[in-house]
């Protein structure tokens, strides 16, 4: 039953971490995408 409880176990896991990390590259993107507008273009 261990080896059973531990592939659900890590596939929970993995779900979890891969949430987290598409969420940081979002929240990142955003940022990046959100600088420009406020700086003023050098031309």
């Amino acid at each position: 039953m261990g080896k059973q409880y531990n592939k659900a176990e890590k596939r929970r896991r993995r779900a979890r971490y891969l949430k987290r990390k598409a969420l940081a590259a979002r929240q990142k993107k955003a940022a990046q995408a959100k600088k420009p507008d406020t700086a003023p273009a050098p031309a």
